[in-house]
């Protein structure tokens, strides 16, 4: 608009016209420009923001676009129609190759629960050095079974947690049961002294990031205990007496499949267990840290507090 305006008064300038002549329909195209250039971008601010408010509901993109002001944007709109309905297509295939194999291996689980029985009472018929060897591998063995159906269920929505106000004491005691034998095969003193507390859980998946704690406490302490409290705050704590994790393993022990200097040196490591923690209290909406050092132990905390659990 510019250009046009200087060109508009060096060519009636070169005519002789008188400068009242010039300025004033001048000052007129440039007000009523203004206007216009005005108007133009409250109308693109709009639809600036409208797209923004789209963008971060984009599941919603394909029902809540704005209407097309050109055949251009019409054009584009029809080529994110066709892309939405593509992705669509996909992600319905994906889904639901997702659930057969959910499905699988929750099959397989309850499949090879069967043989491991029918081992653990062969083993249990005759108390010898080599069958409690085999029992403590057949512990282990089922505990990674476990781990795989709790993987593969990391990623189902809430419709598999039940919510409600569970006894933490008796879910710590299951887990002490389950264990006992490990801390007697290792000669680890366990120290619980009950709690009547409760806290607003899933039973089933609380339980299971304490087992793999009290697992990695098992596994990683020579020598010494472990000890299980629940504190004012309701954090639920497992401290050992372990070899403890190296500092520069602190920032990566929550990642999947990280093993750290203890993993690599002992070889007894999935990296999964901590992994499966994290990701079960985030589920749950509880928080879990770690303080440890090496050589005097670790001390793990669950935040039994929620923190933005939210229904799906």
């Amino acid at each position: 608009m510019g250009l046009c305006l200087g060109i508009y008064i060096v060519f009636f300038t070169m005519f002789g016209e008188p400068v009242e002549v010039i300025w004033y329909p001048a000052l007129l195209c440039l007000m009523v420009g203004a206007v216009l250039f005005v108007s133009g971008f409250l109308a693109f601010y709009k639809r600036h923001k409208e797209l923004c408010r789209i963008r971060e509901n984009i599941e919603m993109l394909w029902n809540d676009l704005p209407a097309p002001t050109d055949p251009k944007e019409a054009d584009y709109q029809s080529l994110l129609a066709a892309l939405g309905s593509i992705r669509d297509e996909e992600y319905g295939r994906w889904q639901s190759k997702q659930a057969e194999t959910a499905d699988y291996y929750a099959t397989w689980v309850h499949q090879i629960k069967a043989p491991i029985a029918v081992m653990r009472v062969i083993l249990q018929s005759e108390d010898t050095p080599s069958n409690q060897e085999l029992l403590s591998e057949l512990f282990r063995i089922e505990q990674y079974v476990e781990m795989v159906l709790y993987y593969v269920r990391l990623d189902e929505n809430a419709s598999d947690l039940v919510i409600e106000e569970c006894s933490l004491d008796k879910i710590i005691r299951q887990a002490i049961r389950k264990y006992a034998g490990q801390f007697i095969r290792s000669r680890i003193r366990l120290s619980y002294e009950g709690t009547e507390k409760t806290a607003l859980t899933d039973e089933k998946w609380l339980g299971f990031m304490l087992e793999q704690l009290l697992s990695n406490a098992v596994k990683y302490t020579e020598k010494g205990s472990v000890t299980i409290s629940v504190d004012d705050e309701n954090h639920l704590i497992v401290e050992d007496t372990g070899i403890g994790i190296a500092p520069e393993d602190m920032p990566r022990i929550f990642e999947k499949g990280f093993t750290g200097y203890n993993g690599r040196s002992e070889k007894k490591s999935t990296g999964l267990g901590l992994y499966l923690c994290k990701s079960s209290a985030k589920k749950l909406g509880h928080k879990i840290s770690v303080a440890s050092q090496v050589g005097k132990g670790s001390r793990f905390v669950i935040d039994l507090n929620h923190y933005d659990l939210k229904a799906e």
